[in-house]
C-alpha cells in the first residue's frame, strides 16, 4: 500500500482522521501543509487544502470523516482486489455488520433485516471482487443465526460461528455494529452444512404478535405460517398477504 498521510493544518480534523484511520488498521503520518510528500502518496486534508495542493489528496469535511474514508477505501479496492473479505455479523432482527478487506476495516453498521445484511455483503463482493469471502456470525439469537448461516452458505461463502460471549462487553445494549466488529476479528468454528431451523413456541408467538401489530390488529398469522417466517421462507409482509391481509 502507498504511504498514507493526514496533511492538514486543521487540528480537529487531523485528530479525527488519525483516530478513524487507526481504528481501521491504516497507519498514517501527520504532516502540515508545508511538508512535502511523495507525488503518488495518498493524503487527507480539507477541501481547500486538497484544491491548493493537488496530488493524491482526498478532501474531507470534519463531520464526514468515517464516510469519506469508507468511500476512499471502496474506490481503492476497485483497482486492487483484496485476497480476503471478512464479514462479521451480530445476529438478530436488526443485525450488526462489519466489513474487513485484508485486515482493513471498511465500515460497520446496524441494518434493518437479515435480507439487508445479505444485500450489503453481495454488493460489497461485487465492488471489491475478493479472492475469498469469510462470514463470521455470532452464536447468539439461534433462529436468526441459523437463517444467516443457511443463506450465506447458499451464496457459496465460507462461514464460521463465533462465540460472542464477550463481544458486547462495555457496549450499549443496541451497539450491534460494534459487536459485529469484534465478531469479525475472532476466529470461529467452520460450518459446512445447512442447519435445521428450530423455533421455540415463544419465538413463534412473538411473530404472531408482530403480525397483529403490522396488520393494525386485523389479522394474526397461524403458527404454521409463523414457522415459515422464522425459517426465512416468507417475509412478514408475504405472510400477511398470503393470510389475506390487504395493506391498501
Amino acid at each position: 500500500m502507498k504511504p498514507l498521510y493526514v496533511r492538514t493544518d486543521d487540528f480537529r480534523l487531523a485528530h479525527r482522521l488519525l483516530s478513524e484511520l487507526k481504528q481501521r488498521n491504516l497507519p498514517a503520518k501527520q504532516l502540515s501543509t508545508n511538508d512535502a510528500i511523495e507525488p503518488d502518496a495518498y493524503w487527507f486534508g480539507t477541501p481547500e487544502e486538497v484544491r491548493l495542493l493537488g496530488g493524491q489528496g482526498i478532501a474531507v469535511e470534519l463531520d464526514d470523516v468515517a464516510d469519506t474514508v469508507s468511500t476512499w477505501l471502496l474506490s481503492r479496492q476497485l483497482t486492487s482486489a483484496p485476497a480476503q473479505l471478512v464479514v462479521g455479523i451480530d445476529p438478530g432482527p436488526r443485525p450488526g455488520c462489519a466489513f474487513f478487506a485484508d485486515g482493513v476495516l471498511l465500515g460497520k453498521r446496524e441494518v434493518d433485516s437479515i435480507d439487508e445484511s445479505l444485500e450489503r455483503i453481495v454488493g460489497l463482493v461485487e465492488h471489491t471482487k475478493p479472492a475469498q469471502v469469510l462470514v463470521r456470525i455470532g452464536h447468539g439469537s439461534p433462529v436468526h443465526r441459523d437463517r444467516l448461516v443457511n443463506r450465506v452458505l447458499s451464496l457459496g461463502f465460507h462461514v464460521e460461528i463465533v462465540n460472542e460471549h464477550r463481544t458486547s462487553a462495555g457496549q450499549p445494549r443496541h451497539a450491534h455494529g460494534s459487536a459485529a466488529l469484534k465478531i469479525a476479528m475472532m476466529s470461529g468454528t467452520p460450518v459446512h452444512e445447512q442447519r435445521q431451523i428450530r423455533s421455540s413456541t415463544g419465538e413463534l408467538r412473538n411473530l404472531q404478535r408482530i403480525s397483529r401489530q403490522r396488520s393494525k390488529g386485523q389479522l394474526t398469522i397461524s403458527l404454521e405460517t409463523a414457522m415459515r417466517v422464522s425459517k426465512g421462507e416468507l417475509s412478514m409482509d408475504e405472510a400477511l398477504e398470503e393470510s389475506g391481509y390487504d395493506a391498501s
